[in-house]
């Protein structure tokens, strides 16, 4: 009678551990995605001449712009030649307020809007979008503002026009 023979299994467990090791080295040498996208939506604001023929920017010679709520914290500071300017919305309120500094008079402006959360990618995570409600301004500079696209997203529109006089006009 012949006795069985114990079986071994060190050649399977020899290859699930090359092919466990394989797919670690694998899973590591994937590149990180980074995220390239925009994920601050800022409320963009051209400066305008109040009563010129053209839709043409006027550069304001000099200015400062700070919150209601810090005001010792200058969004902006000694701007200098100023057409366009970018403006963070609150991510966390419905309305914010902004004091326009001209150095000599300052007026505010006020933005009231709603919130959307949007899914950017997996690598960037989430962004907020702004949807423009309301929009309201002291009259010591500004004359008049329009709004001309309600919409904040991650795209380079202007969304408010503001006019002033030309005698804020800093060199053309």
């Amino acid at each position: 009678m012949q006795i069985p023979r114990k079986i071994t299994y060190a050649p399977c467990r020899n290859t699930l551990l090359m092919l466990a090791g394989m797919m670690v080295l694998l899973c590591s040498c994937q590149d990180d995605e980074v995220c390239e996208e925009v994920t601050a939506n800022d409320l963009r604001i051209g400066f305008y001449m109040d009563g010129a023929d053209d839709d043409s920017w006027m550069a304001v010679d000099s200015l400062r712009v700070y919150t209601l709520e810090r005001p010792g914290q200058p969004v902006h500071e000694h701007l200098v030649s100023v057409s366009v300017m970018e403006l963070p919305l609150n991510p966390a309120a419905d309305s914010c307020s902004f004091v326009i500094d001209f150095y000599d008079l300052a007026d505010t402006i006020r933005i009231v809007y709603s919130r959307e959360t949007h899914l950017i990618s997996v690598e960037c995570g989430f962004t907020m979008f702004f949807d423009i409600k309301e929009t309201s301004h002291s009259t010591n500079h500004i004359v008049q503002m329009h709004q001309s696209v309600s919409y904040v997203t991650n795209t380079l529109d202007e969304h408010i026009k503001v006019f002033l006089p030309d005698t804020i006009a800093g060199d053309q």
